[in-house]
C-alpha cells in the first residue's frame, strides 16, 4: 500500500496556514430582504456588511462597530458615510441579534426613504428595517424582515476546495489500486 503523500502534504498546508492565521478577522456578512408593509411594499432590499466578532464573548451583550455596511434599497444606496450614528452589530448573549443603522437625513422622501435597520432585543428573529417615504393614501412609513448569511473567505474557500482535491485524489487511487 502506497502512502497518500499529497494528500498528507495538502493536510500539513492547511495546518500551518491555521496556525499562522491572525486571531482577529472581520467577518463579511450579505443580507437581503423584502418590504413587508407601508407605500414601498413588495420592494425588495440587498447589502452586505463587516463586524470584527473576536471581542464578542457568549453570554455577553456587545456592540460592535461595523468596519463596512452598503445598502441597495430601490435605485438608493446607504453607506457608513450616510450613517446618522456609528452602525454597530449587536450581539444579544453573545449571538447575533441584528445590525443598527440610521439614515434619516432625506428632506425628499420621494428620491430616498429615511431608513433604520433595528437589532432584536433577544435573537435575530425580531430584527427589521424600517423606513419612512412619501405617503400614499395617508401611510408614510412601513418596514420589513431580513436574513443574513456569511460570505465565506477567500482563505476558507481555498482550505475547502484543497479538502476536496484531497479527498478526490484518494478516491481516484483508490480506485486504481
Amino acid at each position: 500500500m502506497r502512502p497518500f503523500t499529497p494528500t498528507l502534504a495538502a493536510c500539513a498546508a492547511c495546518a500551518a496556514f491555521l496556525l499562522a492565521a491572525p486571531a482577529a478577522r472581520a467577518a463579511d456578512f450579505s443580507f437581503e430582504g423584502l418590504l413587508a408593509d407601508g407605500p414601498l411594499a413588495g420592494l425588495a432590499f440587498s447589502g452586505s456588511f463587516s463586524v470584527d466578532t473576536a471581542g464578542v464573548l457568549p453570554g455577553v451583550d456587545a456592540n460592535v462597530p461595523l468596519s463596512a455596511f452598503t445598502l441597495q434599497l430601490g435605485s438608493q444606496t446607504y453607506s457608513l458615510a450616510s450613517a446618522d450614528f456609528t452602525p454597530v452589530a449587536y450581539f444579544a448573549l453573545g449571538e447575533f441579534a441584528g445590525l443598527s443603522y440610521v439614515d434619516a437625513d432625506s428632506t425628499d422622501l420621494a428620491l430616498r426613504p429615511q431608513i433604520a435597520l433595528v437589532p432584536g432585543f433577544d435573537s435575530f428573529a425580531e430584527a427589521y428595517l424600517a423606513y419612512v417615504s412619501v405617503p400614499v393614501a395617508g401611510v408614510s412609513a412601513g418596514f420589513g424582515s431580513y436574513s443574513v448569511a456569511v460570505v465565506p473567505e477567500p482563505a476558507s474557500l481555498a482550505l475547502w476546495l484543497a479538502g476536496l482535491a484531497g479527498v478526490a485524489a484518494a478516491a481516484r487511487r483508490r480506485r486504481s489500486a
